[in-house]
């Protein structure tokens, strides 16, 4: 299992980058989104914790000169559909710690960014309204979640 993260304070930092608007926006990868899901799926309900992303990645696009628009910048559908996943994998895994729980989930297949693509069609998912609004699935039933 290949080692993401190797302290929890190696989290925390991320988080609080992320938080406070410092994060380079070469660090806010793929792979840094689903650990702040993460994050704050560990820390707070299923609705803050979307909540906490949805004002998260939006406020952190600004300051980092990322234009929130119809074509790009924050989506929600994509927002909604790894928190969905990420809430679940949380939900399942209480006994985990959290540099566990970041490092177990990275590892899983599921993580990979073109995943969402066995549920989504390109046509859809890059569409106006699913970058503005929750847009169920079209090419496979959403029973994972």
């Amino acid at each position: 299992m290949a080692q993401f993260y190797h302290s929890e304070e190696e989290i925390t930092a991320l988080i609080a980058a992320f938080r406070n608007k410092t994060l380079p926006p070469n660090e806010w990868t793929h792979h840094a989104h689903l650990t702040v899901g993460l994050w704050f799926s560990k820390h707070f309900s299923a609705f803050e914790a979307l909540c906490y992303l949805r004002s998260g990645i939006i406020t952190y696009n600004q300051s980092v000169g990322t234009e929130n628009s119809p074509q790009k910048g924050y989506h929600e559908t994509l927002t909604v559909f790894w928190h969905k996943v990420i809430d679940k994998f949380v939900a399942e895994n209480t006994d985990l710690t959290l540099l566990e729980l970041c490092n177990t989930f990275l590892n899983r297949d599921l993580v990979a960014k073109d995943w969402v693509f066995q549920f989504y069609s390109r046509e859809v998912l890059f569409s106006i309204e699913a970058r503005a609004t929750w847009v169920q699935p079209d090419k496979a039933s959403d029973a994972f979640f």
